[in-house]
């Protein structure tokens, strides 16, 4: 039997909703559907002990993952908050 390739997969874990949501806009940028499956945890405060899903088509799937990496690999290469602060300090 063949299984439906509009079926929702996991495409990665976060530990938050805010992680998540970050990816499933630059998969949507791509023409990629995603969507988050919702947060879990069980202790009643916000973000305490939870995760988010990425959740895309089956079809989508190795797309997913290709932007995925792409995404990963373009945030290792943005600067980070305290190379830009000593930058600007040298400026000075």
């Amino acid at each position: 039997m063949n299984s439906d390739p509009h079926r929702p997969v996991v495409l990665s874990d976060y530990l938050t909703e805010v992680e998540a949501r970050l990816l499933i806009g630059f998969l949507e940028g791509q023409g990629i559907k995603a969507f988050n499956s919702g947060a879990g945890g069980a202790t009643g405060w916000p973000d305490a002990a939870a995760y988010a899903q990425v959740v895309v088509r089956e079809v989508d799937l190795e797309a997913a993952k290709a932007a995925m990496q792409q995404w990963l690999e373009d945030a290792q290469d943005e600067p980070d908050q305290a190379s830009l602060d000593t930058e600007f300090e040298d400026q000075e």
